[in-house]
Formats: C-alpha cells, sequence, structure tokens
C-alpha cells in the first residue's frame, strides 16, 4: 500500500472516529509514518483531526524528481504567520542551469549602478593652504576608517581634508576662540 493509499484509508477510518494510533495499527504502519504521510499530502492536524492545509500546494517540475512546496497567497479574511522555508529537491542538471544563469547575469549586469555618483554636495575646499605643521593624534578607530573612506572617495589628501574639517568646527565655533 502506498502512502496515498494509506492517506485515503486514514480518512475513511478517522470519520469513524478511530485514532491515529490504531488507524496506524491497522495500517501496519508507525504513527510516525502515517502523521509523515498525512503532512505530505497536505493535511495539517487540527485539535487531533487531520483536514486538509489549502494555504500549501504541491506543485511537480517537469517530469523530473523536483518537486515543491508552494504557499498559496493567504485569503483576505485570514492573518497567517510566515512559514518557515521549506525544502526544494533539485537535480544536478538544473543546478548546472542555474549556474549559467547565475554567471550570465554577472556578466551583463551593469557596473555604472556601483560607481559612486559624484554630487553637487562633494568636500568644499576654501582655506589657503600655508606652512605645515606636524602632530600627533589619536584618533577613535571607526572614525579613522571612515576617514581614510571619505579621503579615497574624494580627490582630496588626509592633509587637505583634515584641515578644511578642524577649520569648519572652528567656525562652527567660533565663540569658544
Amino acid at each position: 500500500m502506498d502512502s496515498n493509499e494509506r492517506v485515503d484509508e486514514f480518512l475513511k477510518l478517522q470519520e469513524k472516529g478511530i485514532s491515529l494510533e490504531e488507524i496506524a495499527s491497522t495500517l501496519g504502519v508507525k504513527p510516525q509514518t502515517l502523521r509523515k504521510d498525512l503532512n505530505k499530502s497536505g493535511y495539517k492536524s487540527i485539535k487531533g483531526k487531520y483536514v486538509k492545509n489549502n494555504s500549501f500546494e504541491q506543485v511537480k517540475f517537469k517530469e523530473t524528481d523536483i518537486i515543491a512546496t508552494v504557499e498559496k497567497p493567504p485569503s483576505k479574511n485570514k492573518s497567517t504567520k510566515p512559514k518557515k522555508d521549506k525544502k526544494i529537491n533539485i537535480t544536478q542538471e538544473d543546478l548546472d542551469k542555474l549556474c549559467e544563469v547565475y554567471d550570465w547575469y554577472l556578466s551583463v549586469r551593469d557596473f555604472k549602478s556601483l560607481k559612486r555618483k559624484k554630487n553637487k554636495k562633494d568636500i568644499a575646499i576654501d582655506f589657503e593652504p600655508t606652512e605645515d605643521k606636524n602632530v600627533s593624534l589619536k584618533v577613535d578607530k571607526g572614525v579613522w576608517e571612515d576617514f581614510l573612506r571619505l579621503c579615497s572617495n574624494s580627490g582630496y589628501d588626509r592633509k587637505t581634508i583634515v584641515t578644511q574639517a578642524l577649520s569648519d568646527f572652528m567656525k562652527v565655533h567660533n565663540d569658544l576662540l
């Protein structure tokens, strides 16, 4: 007796009020096996009685051994919790096709969207360079890494950007000078 026949027989016996354990022993299988067959067939236990679960549908792709469980969109009247991801079995041939599509995507995608766009709010340098002064400072590591990223994305060196930043800060806090 295959799993579909077991499920059909189970449903008939369930209507007569027989428990899952008794039905399993009648069919000559373990209760776990019967539950597994019911779950695979889309049945769900509600208050001890198995009923068809309409939120999922089994889909078979082509004539291969791929079977996926696809969630149907919830009805407007029911509020459903998100379901855990289901496993999908795929063949090596299908995996190779997916890899080919991914390689094609990498070769044709538009890399311009990944490049930094220049905008009008770029760094404005408005001081007159004078004599340099060497200093040693301790700076927070994260701030320094962000600063180095800023320097690499702009056309200015570290000295120029630090000088402009200090100059802007002193203009804001002019009352403390």
